[in-house]
């Protein structure tokens, strides 16, 4: 279970999906719309627990995620987007609006981007600032998602994603925030968090890997491709998850078999040379 320090249901269609099993139809069906990138189908959450085929209990779990990576991936760009406009014009010493200035402010604060005092206006679009936000505001590779979503959920069977939506194990630190684990320690007050919906994991996966401390080294690796003109490969930036779980180096190498056996690369297609 990772050590994270961020803060964060819909009802799966339990009758129909025990009834009717999903069948392949389906499973091909899923994959067309992810591939259009189209919003992904909470509303038809599966009953993972039910489908007793390993085959078919994974290819419906990248089917049902896949979406909400490609969309989450998609907002990430869009942020990016708006960052860099903003950067280019302070590179030709243009003035920024006030818009312009809130944007960055609220970035900042999303990202968790501090100088360890108050940002002024100035120091908002400081060169310290705007650097580390360029590291942060980035992609995450979609195998790498993928994996730590089955790894983590026990392929969307775990307790935590089926009343929590929470997929990829995250804690969080206040009273009543999630759910308490089960075999929690004695005297320890992490709970696992609860997500409104599934998606929300997603974001809140993404955005803990670009922000938190303990993920630089991700950070590191991603730039370090960028820079290379290299794929910037889910196996690649496993090597920053050291901090994720208490494994530490096996779970490093047990996500990276699981990207390779599920041949999850795929979808890390053309995510190569610097980010958009």
């Amino acid at each position: 279970m990772p050590r994270q320090l961020v803060a964060s249901h819909l009802m799966p269609n339990r009758l129909a999906l025990s009834v009717i099993p999903l069948t392949i139809a389906l499973v091909a069906l899923l994959l067309w719309i992810a591939n259009r990138g189209e919003p992904a189908l909470e509303s038809v959450t599966p009953d993972f627990g039910a489908i007793s085929d390993v085959k078919t209990k994974k290819r419906t779990f990248f089917a049902y995620l896949l979406p909400m990576v490609q969309q989450s991936n998609r907002d990430i760009r869009q942020e990016r987007a708006a960052f860099l406009k903003v950067s280019k014009q302070l590179a030709h010493k243009r003035p920024l609006t006030k818009k312009q200035t809130e944007s960055i402010r609220l970035l900042a604060k999303k990202y968790r981007v501090t100088t360890g005092e108050p940002l002024s206006e100035n120091a908002i679009t400081s060169e310290n600032v705007m650097t580390l936000l360029d590291r942060r505001i980035d992609s995450i590779p979609a195998s790498l998602a993928l994996a730590q979503a089955a790894n983590e959920s026990g392929w969307g069977t775990a307790r935590f994603a089926v009343k929590g939506n929470n997929y990829f194990g995250l804690w969080c630190w206040s009273s009543n925030c999630g759910l308490v684990p089960n075999k929690r320690e004695k005297g320890a007050s992490h709970e696992v968090s609860r997500f409104k919906t599934p998606v929300d994991s997603v974001k809140n996966y993404m955005l803990t890997l670009n922000s938190h401390p303990a993920y630089k080294k991700l950070r590191d690796l991603r730039v370090a491709a960028r820079n290379n003109h290299t794929p910037v490969a889910g196996a690649v930036l496993t090597g920053g998850l050291l901090s994720y779980s208490e494994r530490g180096e096996a779970y490093i190498e047990e996500l990276r078999a699981m990207i390779r056996i599920n041949n999850l690369s795929q979808f890390d297609q053309g995510n190569v040379g610097p980010a958009p």
